[in-house]
């Protein structure tokens, strides 16, 4: 009786074990015989490469820029060209100075994996500005006072310039184009012209200054008529001298 009972308990403690084991299977598939989580293949950590260009959107003849080249891969080598000149040695930097202007460039970077044959490439544009360079003033070398004198200001500058006018110590005055109108007082006796001319997309500025003598001149004499009564009593009085030396035979 009893031999046949431990013979049962022992059938369904065997079978408890069997329903434990199938149990800790189902609910941990990625064991390993041994605990372990087995590891997964390297084709299966692998990360799709990706690169961007970072940096300005343009770039002036003449003044060094940069762009840098961002990856997520940690072991990549970079390789960057400007316009498909290739520019090696440098990272994931490029650092480089336009000389003559051209509309737009093309930046471009590859990231290649280092023994594994994966790459990435990313290209950017960078529109090409020049100047301001070579500003100057034009106009009247001498002032007239209560006369109004016009200047212009000119300058080599891509896409497109403004401009900004002061004479003497006077405020900035803008919204007249590249053309200015002055007119000096009396009691002037020089103006000092600034023109200063600033690209109207990267906000770089050059200023150009021209000193410009106030003077009367005959023309401008019917303005003071005081000084023109001077003028002609001087004329008349040297005109009498020379009649009466020639009426007296005092001439050589």
């Amino acid at each position: 009786m009893m031999d046949h009972t431990s013979k049962k308990m022992g059938g369904n403690w065997n079978h408890c074990r069997l329903l434990m084991l199938l149990f800790l299977t189902v609910l941990q598939p990625g064991l390993s015989a041994d605990g372990e989580e087995p590891e997964l293949d390297d084709d299966d950590n692998r990360v799709e490469i990706s690169c961007e260009i970072v940096g300005p959107n343009y770039v002036t003849v003449g003044v060094p820029s940069s762009v840098e080249c961002l990856s997520n891969c940690k072991a990549c080598t970079f390789s960057m060209s400007v316009d498909s000149q290739r520019a090696q040695g440098q990272g994931n930097v490029l650092a480089f100075t336009v000389s003559s202007w051209v509309g737009v460039l093309t930046v471009t970077c590859t990231a290649a994996e280092d023994g594994r044959g994966g790459s990435a490439n990313a290209t950017k544009k960078l529109q090409v500005l020049d100047g301001p360079a070579n500003v100057s003033i034009t106009g009247p070398s001498w002032l007239h006072p209560s006369v109004s004198h016009t200047y212009s200001c000119h300058a080599r500058c891509r896409p497109s310039c403004t401009y900004a006018w002061r004479t003497d110590e006077g405020p900035w005055i803008g919204g007249q184009g590249n053309v200015l109108s002055i007119t000096p007082q009396e009691m002037d006796k020089s103006k000092t012209l600034v023109c200063k001319a600033t690209n109207s997309v990267s906000g770089l500025f050059v200023a150009a200054t021209q000193n410009i003598t106030v003077t009367w001149s005959i023309r401008s004499l019917s303005s003071r008529p005081e000084e023109s009564t001077v003028l002609l009593a001087f004329i008349l009085s040297a005109a009498h001298t020379v009649t009466a030396l020639h009426h007296g035979s005092s001439l050589l």
